[in-house]
């Protein structure tokens, strides 16, 4: 009797035992589906993947449930551009989805948003190492939309723009490092269109026009209207009713 009940307490504690994590790069693929290698069914259960040029380091810890992401994620570049990045967030069926933050390779936070069905949306933020605000601005279907504001490295904001479906549109305004107003401009879908005015380091008018919105695919619009340049005027072609108005 004793003997079936230590053996039973063995069965129900290897039943409760946490599965162990599988390689992703061990496991075979179908689609988006990672599987099993063996019985080739879906793979459910916490994974990893290895550094390719440290196979000692551990760069991605994830689960799965029915061979796609699912759950809570930690995502680490420990290499090239990105310098290091920590990420952390959670995955539904493949997607990310919810909250997300990331954070310097020292483990100072770096920036939040959050993912819906696998795309940025909403409000998002990022800072520098030393703690300050860098930008923040919203998304909304993973593109840019709405205000967004970019700060320097000591908390003074530089530039405060508009977006719509990803690209600038609506007024835009710009400061000098020291605070002062260096340029307003307008932008119609990722294009200087309107008036705009530009200040020097003395925090002297030295430009000022309108744009028309089109022009060479690289550089400038063109200008409509009357504009100023460093104590000259100059009369271009007449603008559209209202653009020099900003409408």
């Amino acid at each position: 009797m004793k003997r079936t009940l230590l053996f039973v307490l063995g069965l129900i504690a290897a039943g409760c035992a946490e599965p162990i994590p599988r390689n992703l790069d061990n496991l075979s693929m179908q689609g988006p589906q990672y599987l099993d290698p063996e019985t080739l069914e879906p793979y459910s259960g916490p994974a990893y993947r290895r550094s390719e040029d440290d196979s000692t380091q551990i760069v991605l810890r994830v689960n799965l449930r029915d061979g796609r992401f699912h759950g809570d994620f930690e995502d680490r570049e420990p290499e090239g551009f990105f310098g290091g990045i920590y990420e952390t967030g959670t995955y539904r069926d493949g997607q990310r989805e919810g909250r997300f933050e990331n954070f310097y390779p020292g483990g100072v936070f770096k920036g939040r948003g959050t993912y819906e069905n696998g795309l940025k949306e909403g409000p998002d933020e990022s800072y520098y190492e030393n703690g300050q605000i860098s930008s923040r601005g919203t998304y909304r279907d993973g593109q840019r939309d709405g205000p967004s504001e970019n700060y320097n490295e000591n908390g003074q904001l530089f530039s405060k723009w508009s977006y719509k479906d990803g690209e600038r549109h609506g007024p835009s305004v710009s400061y000098h490092s020291d605070g002062r107003l260096w340029a307003t401009m307008n932008y119609n879908e990722g294009r200087l269109q309107g008036p705009f005015e530009r200040y020097g380091d003395n925090g002297q008018l030295y430009h000022k026009g309108t744009y028309l919105g089109v022009g060479p695919e690289r550089g400038l619009p063109s200008q409509c209207g009357e504009s100023f340049l460093s104590g000259r005027t100059r009369t271009h072609p007449p603008c559209p009713p209202g653009l020099e108005d900003g409408n």
